[in-house]
This record gives C-alpha cells, sequence and structure tokens, in this order.
C-alpha cells in the first residue's frame, strides 16, 4: 500500500481545482492544467474568451485534449480503500473550503479560486504559492549573504574595538611608570600628590576592564541576535512552501531592519581623562624641573577637577578604589640582562641599548648555541611572575635592519626556543617593510605597519601580550595565552650595525 504522504500527493494530482472532487472525464487545457470536462466547460458557457481558472491564460475552447492517462489513474483511485487517504488534512480557506492556490503579495495571505476572485483581493498582486516561494527564496538567500557579511565586519569591528581598549589600558600603566620614576626623586614632599595621581590611573583601567567586558558583551549579543536570525532564515529555505511562507514579510523584516550598532571601545569621557592626566603628567615632570613648590597648589586644583568631573556612581567607585587600595604600587625600571645575551652584542652602561657589530669583517661565532636562531638575544630584567610590567622600545640600524620583540617563558638552561614542545614566545618580528606576530610554534598573518618604536604591555593575570606603536598609540596585535611559569622580555637583532634602546 503506498505511504499515507505518497497517497495524499496522488489524490492532489487527480483533484479538480474547481469542483475540488475527483477528475470526472479529465481534460488537458492548453496551459497544462487538468480540469473535469463538464467543470471547464460551465467555465467556458460564462465568458466568451476563457482563461485557465488557475494561471488565468486564455485557453482555446476547441483545444481540450481528454487525458486517458489520468482518467485510469482516476478510477483506479476511486477504487481504493478510502482509509488510505486519511492523512493529515492540506490546509483549506476557512471561508470557503476550498484548497489554496495564490499567495495575496499585499495581505500575506493564502488564496483559494473564490477568495482570488473577490473584491478584497481582486486588485491585489497575486502569485501562485510555489513561484511565491521560489521568490522569496532568493530574497532570503540574498538576505543570507547580506547577514553574512554583517557578521564579518562585526568581528572585524569587535577585534579593533578590543585592541583599542587594550592600547587604552598600556597607555595608563605607561602614565603609570612615568610618575613613579620621577617621583623617587621627590617622595616626602609628593606623597599625597603621588597618591592621587596614581589612583586615577587605577580608576582610569578599571574602567578600561569594565569597558572590555561591556564592549565584548555587547557586541557578542548582537552577533548571537545575528546568527539566530540567520539560522532561522537558514531553516526557512529547507521547509515547505506553505511553512516557507507564514509570516515570511516579518520575518524578513527583521532581517532587514538588524543592524549593528557598534559601541564605543573607549569612550570619550575616559579618553578625555586619559588625556586629561597625560597633559597633567607632562606638567608635573616639567614643574618638577622648575620649581616644585608649584605642585601642591596645582595639585589641589587637578584633583579637584577631577573628582567634580565624576556623577555619583563613579565617586562612590572611587571611594570604594581608595578604600580597598592599601599599598602604592612600585616601579622597577627596566633593563637589559647581559648575562642572558649573545656574545655578539654590546651594552650601554645603563643597560638600556644593546648593539651588534662586526668584528673583523664577521660576527663573533665563539658561542654557546643561540636562544633563538638566527637573532642575536637578549633577556630583559626583571622578569614577571604576576601584575604587569610595560615597556617601549625602538630597533635602529640600516634600511634592511630586522629584530624581535616580545615575551618569553623561562627555559632550562642551554635550551633552544624553537626546540620548546610548547609555545614560550610571544614576539613581534619587524623589519623595515612590516612586522609579523610570531611564536615559536608559527608565523601569523604580515602586518603592512612601518614601526620606529614599538610598546609591549603584559598583563600576567590576565595572558595578554599587547603590542602598540609607542609613536602613534595605535594597536598592532594581541596574544592572549595562559602563562605557567614565569616570563621576561626578550630582544633581538638579525642584522650587524643594528641597535636595540629601552625608553623604560
Amino acid at each position: 500500500m503506498a505511504s499515507l504522504k505518497r497517497a495524499s500527493k496522488l489524490m492532489e494530482d487527480v483533484t479538480c481545482p474547481i469542483c475540488i472532487e475527483i477528475l470526472r472525464d479529465p481534460v488537458t487545457i492548453d496551459c497544462g492544467h487538468n480540469f473535469c470536462l463538464q467543470c471547464i466547460n460551465q467555465v467556458g458557457k460564462t465568458t466568451e474568451n476563457l482563461q485557465c481558472p488557475l494561471c488565468k491564460l486564455p485557453v482555446n475552447k476547441n483545444m481540450l485534449r481528454p487525458n486517458k492517462l489520468l482518467a485510469s489513474i482516476a478510477e483506479k483511485i476511486q477504487a481504493m480503500d478510502p482509509a488510505e487517504f486519511q492523512t493529515e488534512e492540506e490546509p483549506r480557506c476557512r471561508k470557503h473550503k476550498e484548497k489554496f492556490h495564490y499567495f495575496c503579495e499585499k495581505d500575506g495571505e493564502f488564496l483559494c479560486l473564490v477568495c482570488r476572485d473577490s473584491k478584497d483581493h481582486k486588485t491585489h498582486e497575486l502569485t501562485v504559492i510555489d513561484e511565491a516561494a521560489q521568490h522569496y527564496k532568493m530574497q532570503i538567500e540574498t538576505q543570507l549573504q547580506h547577514l553574512g557579511q554583517k557578521d564579518k565586519e562585526i568581528i572585524k569591528e569587535k577585534k579593533k574595538g578590543e585592541g583599542a581598549i587594550q592600547v587604552f589600558r598600556a597607555q595608563v600603566h605607561l602614565e603609570r611608570l612615568k610618575i613613579l620614576e620621577e617621583f623617587k626623586h621627590v617622595r616626602q614632599r609628593l606623597e599625597e600628590e603621588e597618591r592621587f595621581l596614581l589612583s586615577r590611573l587605577s580608576w582610569l583601567e578599571q574602567e578600561g576592564v569594565k569597558q572590555i567586558e561591556e564592549y565584548v558583551t555587547d557586541t557578542d549579543e548582537q552577533l548571537t541576535t545575528l546568527r539566530d536570525l540567520t539560522r532561522s532564515l537558514k531553516n526557512r529555505l529547507q521547509a515547505p512552501s506553505m511553512e516557507l511562507l507564514e509570516d515570511i514579510k516579518n520575518t524578513l523584516g527583521r532581517g532587514k531592519e538588524f543592524q549593528f550598532h557598534n559601541p564605543t571601545p573607549v569612550p570619550m569621557n575616559l579618553e578625555k581623562k586619559i588625556n586629561e592626566a597625560k597633559a597633567r603628567h607632562e606638567s608635573i615632570i616639567e614643574s618638577l624641573k622648575k620649581l616644585t613648590d608649584n605642585l601642591n597648589t596645582e595639585g589641589k586644583e587637578d584633583k579637584s577637577t577631577f573628582l567634580n568631573s565624576l556623577d555619583e556612581k563613579d565617586k562612590e567607585n572611587w571611594r570604594l578604589l581608595q578604600k580597598n587600595k592599601s599599598e602604592l604600587l612600585s616601579s622597577v625600571p627596566m633593563t637589559l640582562d647581559s648575562t642572558s645575551a649573545d656574545p655578539n652584542l654590546t651594552f650601554s652602561q645603563d643597560l638600556k641599548k644593546a648593539s651588534l657589530y662586526v668584528i673583523d669583517g664577521t660576527l663573533n661565532t665563539q658561542a654557546k648555541p643561540r636562544q633563538f636562531y638566527p637573532f642575536h638575544c637578549v633577556r630583559g630584567s626583571p622578569g614577571l611572575s604576576s601584575g604587569r610590567v610595560l615597556w617601549e622600545v625602538e630597533i635602529q640600524g640600516p634600511p634592511d635592519r630586522v629584530g624581535i620583540v616580545g615575551v618569553v617563558a623561562e627555559l632550562p638552561r642551554g635550551s633552544q626556543i624553537q626546540n620548546s614542545e610548547s609555545c614560550c614566545l610571544w614576539a613581534l618580528r619587524i623589519s623595515s617593510s612590516g612586522c609579523q606576530p610570531i611564536t615559536n610554534c608559527s608565523i601569523q598573518e604580515n602586518l603592512p605597519i612601518c614601526l620606529r618604536k614599538v610598546g609591549v604591555y603584559v598583563d600576567y593575570d590576565r595572558g595578554d601580550i599587547v603590542f602598540y606603536d609607542a609613536i602613534t598609540s595605535k594597536h598592532i596585535y594581541t596574544f592572549q595565552t595562559s602563562f605557567d611559569r614565569q616570563v621576561f622580555p626578550l630582544y633581538g637583532l638579525l642584522k650587524a650595525r643594528s641597535s636595540i634602546t629601552l625608553s623604560l
């Protein structure tokens, strides 16, 4: 016995669209549709220019071709057990109890033959259901492509925004280091001023951390909404025509109306506050060189301006920060660890600069194996096992100079970085033509960025290694990892007569 679904489909093929009964003396008209001979003749009596009741194409009354095959099938179906066709009833017009054949574009409704000719829909644009479904399938596919492009754009903007926030945090930390360095010389007279300035930077950093979480949450929520909508549309493509067309305009409307509202990575008020802080710090450094007596008056004014610029919520956060801050952070200047250096490198007296020279026309090869061949490397000091550290470095030398700047995990003595089984190096390879983020395991994409001075900000606890242009403060690249041991700054040179210089 045929399946219920197949039997139902067969019944549909031998049903007259006019009388909704099994075809009797079926005939095929010019357009290919089939009707009972009596039914189509009855329609022809009411009009001089006979049209197909389904597709409205003109019909030649003298070209009604008997369909013997369909008549035979209809006879066989009539002889079958009616129970075989007891399946889920096809949707019919509630008002006229007839099958749906058309879709009204204006009202988004399914119409039977009687509805089609009613005054409510007579002037509307009507389409056969399967043709309407095919039309809207094309619209769905177009919209899916559009939404897919938006998805890519959001991910790109999200990555860009996260980088801006990370550089913002690095700038905050950089300003902290500048202040700490200057205040060492006048600690007794400037304790109150120092505490305020560092607290402000801590507050700004805290706001930066909150901002990246809010930014990621906001963009992720929009991505979720977009992907839910995309998934819904993809499901529609797989659905039958009737289900696909159900409420199709509202569904497509939601896709068209979706807009990515890109949140501001670093709000203007935070940008303003960090810029005000930076300007203030520069003013203090200059003032210290001239006359430290002016700091008390200026400091009180600065503190008042900052606190007055906060709303009540920010003031409460500020008070909590002051209450929970038990001690000030200390600053340890970054230097080069000459004991870890390649023997071809020479150092300045303050261990802030390393240079690579030629000895008798060739580089010194009387050395232990290089830690990261072919670069001549040196580690920075101190290492880091918690907290945050930031430094800026400039690579100088001939036009074809090449260097690396980054972070390396502690390795056994004599070990080489490239032989490590686990990832232990996160660095930026810098040349005059661009730069590449690299690890000891892989090389990332090429970045067409020419750098004169690069900043590196490491947050050990969060596993962030952020590289930025120290001149323009633009984000370059961020590694996100998880540290399981102490890490050290790492610097490397490749070309003779090149050098690296630490700014901090």
